[in-house]
């Protein structure tokens, strides 16, 4: 955690987590009790979250050696608070359309901000703590879900008449600002990729480290 690249990582896999989660239980709300759809219409209106989630895993690499982990974190984090606050904006009678778009930046924005949290995190913890870091990894991506749904169900309750009108509600405002926490968070990962520490807590190279990262490196768990 003394590694500024590993805590900037996980922070923003903490807060991007619990964004995409507490958006989708409100908004599966809002569709399915309010618009009355079936589970089948409602889940068909975030399929372009799925679809952006697994063409944007394979762009994710060519984008940050194009714009090194900070300027694509800082991208992801744009396109998930863009996401968010489009949903919010969803009104009693809001079409495909609209949700449709709110879902793509939500899925655009969640999968750059994990693949490139999860980069630096591996790259950037130390070699001999290799199984702990995935640990926290995984840790973060748990947790955020947790909170991010306790957080919508909250303002939900708060608010008079439920609040599953996203326009009329203070939940998605909420969690906007929970995925705006991404940003602060991409800005403290590096502007280019660097080289794995190799049992350094800071994630800089020892003196030897140059001959060292020629070896094929595995991790074993």
């Amino acid at each position: 955690m003394r590694s500024r690249p590993v805590a900037a990582g996980l922070a923003a896999l903490l807060a991007a987590s619990a964004a995409l989660s507490g958006t989708l239980f409100v908004t599966t709300y809002f569709l399915q009790e309010t618009q009355r759809l079936d589970p089948l219409d409602a889940g068909l209106r975030f399929l372009p979250l799925a679809v952006l989630m697994v063409l944007g895993a394979a762009l994710c690499p060519p984008l940050q050696r194009r714009l090194g982990p900070r300027g694509t974190a800082l991208a992801g984090g744009a396109l998930l608070t863009s996401g968010v606050l489009v949903l919010a904006r969803l009104g009693e009678g809001a079409g495909a359309a609209a949700t449709g778009t709110g879902a793509a930046l939500l899925g655009a924005g969640f999968v750059t901000l994990m693949v490139t949290a999860t980069a630096a995190i591996v790259r950037h913890a130390p070699e001999a703590h290799a199984g702990v870091a995935g640990g926290l990894q995984q840790t973060a991506m748990n947790t955020g879900p947790a909170l991010g749904v306790a957080t919508a169900a909250l303002l939900l309750a708060l608010v008079p008449g439920g609040g599953f009108v996203p326009a009329h509600g203070a939940a998605l405002p909420a969690l906007a600002l929970l995925a705006a926490l991404t940003l602060p968070a991409a800005l403290a990962l590096p502007a280019t990729g660097g080289s794995r520490g190799a049992g350094r807590g800071d994630g800089t190279r020892p003196p030897g480290a140059a001959r060292r990262s020629r070896r094929p490196f595995c991790v074993r768990s």
